[in-house]
């Protein structure tokens, strides 16, 4: 099912378990002005949630804004095939002969310009994302760069410590590696995240932060300083 987090915002939320590890899974769609769909992250397309959207507006952009978030993206192609696919610079290679698909920039694309703004966040060689914020839900898109957990299993517990996430909203501890050398760029990121507006933050995976996001992401990145 899709769940209203405001006017122009859903979320469909998926259990997700990767050894043990309770990371869950979540699809952002948006409403854009022209009456279509911004469908951040697709997770699987079940019938109820391809006749849902539907019933939202067509599904205009389909957009692929992290690494390892392709799983899904043939089949949401499939089910939409008229839709304009958005991939980061890693994985549009794979639909690069896919009519209407187009590399993730820095700037958005007019398809929904009007609507998000975006950035492609630099925090190290192996971290590729773009990360979207939404100005009437007020809302900042995340993919794998920060999130929480909570699940009191004892993996999630243990890894969620080990990478320094557990019951803290925080990129996970490598990446304070992979950015040892580019520490000016990575601030650069956050200062361009933090100028915008923002009170919520919905990652791809954990907790969603549903007010004071502003607060939470500054303090989960005041290392860099």
């Amino acid at each position: 099912m899709l769940q209203k987090i405001d006017d122009t915002l859903w979320i469909a939320e998926d259990p997700l378990r990767i050894f043990g590890i309770a990371l869950g899974r979540r699809m952002t769609v948006i409403g854009l002005p022209d009456g279509g769909l911004f469908v951040h992250s697709p997770w699987e397309m079940t019938a109820d949630r391809k006749r849902r959207l539907l019933d939202l507006g067509p599904v205009r952009s389909i957009v692929a804004p992290g690494r390892f978030h392709d799983l899904y993206l043939d089949q949401a192609l499939l089910e939409f095939p008229q839709a304009e696919l958005h991939a980061i610079p890693s994985l549009f290679g794979r639909f690069a002969s896919r009519p209407n698909t187009f590399p993730l920039s820095d700037s958005p694309p007019s398809s929904w310009g009007e609507a998000i703004e975006q950035h492609a966040f630099i925090a190290g060689p192996f971290h590729s994302e773009t990360v979207f914020f939404h100005r009437k839900s007020r809302s900042l898109l995340l993919t794998d760069l920060c999130f929480r957990l909570e699940d009191r299993g004892g993996m999630t517990r243990l890894a969620g410590g080990v990478l320094g996430v557990y019951q803290k909203f925080s990129p996970t501890r490598d990446i304070r590696l992979w950015t040892l050398g580019e520490r000016r760029l990575l601030r650069d990121s956050v200062e361009r995240v933090l100028a915008w507006p923002f009170t919520r933050i919905i990652p791809a995976h954990g907790e969603r932060i549903p007010e004071n996001g502003r607060s939470a992401f500054e303090a989960a990145f005041r290392w860099v300083w």
